[in-house]
């Protein structure tokens, strides 16, 4: 597992710095977060390929990671990047508060530290570990109920994403809020659907308690998502661009799980 792990570290720090360069060049960091799902389907993938499991174990897992991986990734790059649209917010910030150091900052202090962060969702990739899954008749209850969580959590995702995507389209809409179809529910669908797929990555492997690490990754990504990256930040430059209608929002609808809107 040693090997595994620092192979996972150097690729990591390989493909962050990749990354960078690629943001710097393009004098755009927001393609960190293109990266982001990339680098954690190439670490589950190192950890799991060099593993001792069956090649049907490793398929079985690695799969929704990066169905995951590459439809996030594609619709960042497709409608962000490829499109030149600004750098978002929360980098321009950086950008600001940086300085002349700006972009050795935002190397150490925005890619290598999501880099490290990824690092701790590999929970799943060492449950893997002695997994001789050799055909269907060997599947667990966990392999039926990771990708259906799996798929359901893609797919929300995915309509959130189209769902905002098409909202914000519309000149009409500028300095409104999104609150049709699933962002009803919640403030942030697409990322309540990011952790409730990574419930279901978790579950595949799992098999007993001696697995229970599995279960630390969507935690993290709870953690981070809720707390850290994904809530607050979002929350932020919602309120200073539409301020008293997000606030009117924030007292109807849940901030990440779906429930029936306020009265």
């Amino acid at each position: 597992m040693a090997v595994q792990i620092l192979s996972a570290v150097l690729f990591t720090f390989c493909f962050m710095s990749l990354m960078w360069f690629w943001g710097k060049t393009r004098n755009n960091y927001g393609v960190i977060d293109v990266g982001w799902a990339l680098v954690i389907a190439g670490i589950l993938s190192i950890i799991t390929v060099l593993g001792d499991s069956s090649p049907l174990a490793k398929l079985i897992f690695l799969s929704p990671i990066w169905i995951w991986a590459i439809r996030l990734s594609g619709y960042l790059y497709w409608t962000r990047i490829r499109t030149n649209h600004p750098e978002d917010k929360r980098y321009a910030d950086f950008r600001k508060d940086y300085g002349d150091k700006v972009h050795q900052k935002f190397f150490t202090n925005v890619f290598l530290l999501q880099g490290g962060l990824a690092l701790l969702l590999i929970g799943p990739a060492i449950a893997m570990e002695s997994w001789y899954l050799v055909s269907i008749q060997d599947f667990t209850i966990g392999v039926y109920l990771g990708w259906a969580f799996f798929w359901i959590g893609v797919i929300g995702e995915a309509l959130a994403d189209q769902q905002l995507h098409s909202f914000i389209s519309v000149p009409a809409n500028k300095g409104k809020v999104c609150n049709v179809g699933l962002w009803r529910y919640t403030r942030h669908p697409n990322y309540f659907f990011e952790w409730f797929l990574w419930l279901g990555i978790a579950l595949i492997p799992f098999r007993g308690p001696a697995q229970w690490m599995t279960f630390v990754s969507p935690l993290v990504m709870f953690i981070l998502l809720r707390f850290i990256s994904g809530v607050p930040f979002a929350e932020r430059y919602s309120l200073k661009s539409k301020g008293d209608l997000f606030v009117a929002y924030q007292k109807t609808t849940n901030a990440f799980f779906p429930w029936f809107p306020k009265k």
